[in-house]
């Protein structure tokens, strides 16, 4: 399965590489993963913008794409299948003040949190086990002392 996180920040965020580093090992855990066919991919956008640009990025409701799904753009094209995608946004003041260590919890505990607000998705997603993604999800940050 393909798990990652994509990172809107502001200039002034200290710790942004805190995010890119937690994704990238999430990707390496989760790549060899598999929870059923309905759900291939996850994306989770982790908002931190400082209070000025608040106004400007707010979360979206999950977005669950069936199937395959091609995106072309001038310099690109992709294409995504059985895809969820959603958000989650970081206090900023609590991010930009804690050590990398702390943001590194802080990031953990808002994507643990943030599987409660998909109950209304995971009934367009019949195969997929949930259970075991959130098991395996919890015991990826307990390996790293994230929980």
């Amino acid at each position: 399965m393909d798990f990652g996180l994509a990172i809107t920040s502001s200039r002034e965020v200290k710790h942004k590489h805190i995010i890119t580093q937690l994704s990238d090992d999430i990707e390496k855990y989760f790549k060899v993963k598999n929870y059923g066919n309905d759900l291939k991919s996850i994306v989770i956008g982790v908002i931190c913008v400082s209070p000025n640009f608040e106004n400007f990025f707010k979360v979206r409701k999950p977005v669950y794409t069936k199937g395959k799904k091609e995106f072309h753009d001038e310099d690109f094209a992709y294409t995504i299948e059985n895809n969820l995608e959603y958000n989650l946004k970081l206090n900023f003041e609590e991010f930009q003040n804690s050590s990398d260590e702390e943001c590194k919890k802080i990031v953990a505990k808002e994507i643990l949190l943030s599987l409660n607000s998909l109950d209304s998705i995971k009934k367009k997603i019949k195969d997929f086990d949930w259970d075991q993604f959130k098991k395996d999800l919890e015991n990826f940050f307990k390996e790293k002392n994230l929980i």
